[in-house]
């Protein structure tokens, strides 16, 4: 048996998956109303939720950080 590695598989050294565009450049070449594929990960990260539903259009609602009410407890150490 040989122990060299088999070559010519996956993405090669150095490529990237993804690249960062201005949101401006997106809508002035697709327009505001297109359909634009992005990964559930990166949805999750930037805080938007997402519905799926059986029409090809998902209804999106963006996820609000608001503190929920705390109940302060006084106490004191002796």
């Amino acid at each position: 048996m040989s122990n060299t590695p088999k070559r010519g598989r996956g993405r090669p050294k150095g490529s990237t998956s993804f690249v960062s565009i201005k949101l401006a450049d997106l809508i002035n070449n697709l327009g505001p109303n297109a359909n634009v594929s992005v990964s559930k990960k990166w949805l999750d990260s930037v805080g938007i939720e997402i519905q799926e539903s059986s029409a090809p259009s998902m209804v999106v609602s963006s996820i609000t950080d608001e503190p929920e009410a705390v109940e302060n407890i006084q106490f004191q150490i002796h």
